[in-house]
C-alpha cells in the first residue's frame, strides 16, 4: 500500500507531465520552457527538477508510460504460441494511444530527430522494447517455431525499427499513412525469414 507522501509525489509528477504534454502540443517542444511548465502545473520550477532532469526527460517519460501499459495489459497480447501475433498485438496497444494523439506524436518524432538529448533519454526505453521482442523470439525459438540461427536481439531490433520507422513515416504523411497495415506487412516480411519451414 502506498503512503500519502508517495501518492502526493506521484500526483505532482503526473501534474507536471500532463502540463508539459499540453504545452508541447500547443507550442511545440522547442518553444515550451521549464517556466511555462512550472506555471501550467502550478508548481515551483525546482519541483520540476525533483521529478524530471530536463524537458527531454519529460518527453521520454511518455515512452516509458507506453511500455508500462504494455506490461500492465500483458494478458491482452501474451497468449497463444504465435510470436508474430504477439508482436502485432503489442504494436496495436502502442498504436491505440499513438493514433489518437497525432499532434503530440509529431512533437515527439520531430524533437527526437532534432535533439540528441531526447534520443539519449529515450535510449533505455528502446532497449526495453527490444528486449521484450527478443524474449518473445527466443521463447519461440526454444519451441522450434522460429529458426535458431538468428540472434533474437538482432531480430528484435528489426521489429523495434519497424515500429519507429513506421511512426516516422506516419508523421511525415500527416497521419494519412495506413500505420497498422504497413506495420503488419513489414512484420510479415521479417517473420517469413524467421519461421521454421
Amino acid at each position: 500500500m502506498t503512503t500519502r507522501r508517495e501518492r502526493k509525489k506521484r500526483e505532482t509528477r503526473e501534474k507536471i507531465f500532463n502540463a508539459a504534454i499540453k504545452l508541447f502540443k500547443l507550442h511545440g517542444f522547442e518553444a515550451t520552457t521549464i517556466d511555462m511548465i512550472s506555471e501550467e502545473a502550478d508548481v515551483a520550477r525546482g519541483t520540476i527538477f525533483l521529478h524530471f532532469t530536463s524537458k527531454e526527460a519529460i518527453l521520454a517519460n511518455w515512452g516509458y508510460e507506453r511500455l508500462h501499459e504494455i506490461e500492465e495489459r500483458r494478458q491482452e497480447w501474451d497468449y497463444g504460441d504465435d510470436c508474430k501475433s504477439k508482436v502485432l498485438r503489442i504494436y496495436k496497444i502502442m498504436n491505440e494511444v499513438t493514433i489518437t494523439n497525432f499532434d503530440f506524436i509529431k512533437v515527439v518524432v520531430e524533437s527526437s530527430m532534432k535533439h540528441r538529448k531526447v534520443l539519449e533519454n529515450e535510449k533505455n526505453m528502446y532497449f526495453e522494447l527490444r528486449q521484450l521482442f527478443a524474449d518473445l523470439i527466443e521463447e519461440a525459438q526454444e519451441k522450434q517455431q522460429l529458426k535458431t540461427k538468428f540472434n533474437p536481439l538482432v531480430a528484435a531490433n528489426m521489429l523495434e525499427n519497424i515500429y519507429y520507422n513506421a511512426l516516422y513515416d506516419w508523421v511525415r504523411s500527416e497521419g494519412a499513412w495506413a500505420l497498422e497495415e504497413i506495420m503488419e506487412e513489414k512484420v510479415s516480411i521479417v517473420f517469413e525469414g524467421l519461421v521454421v519451414d
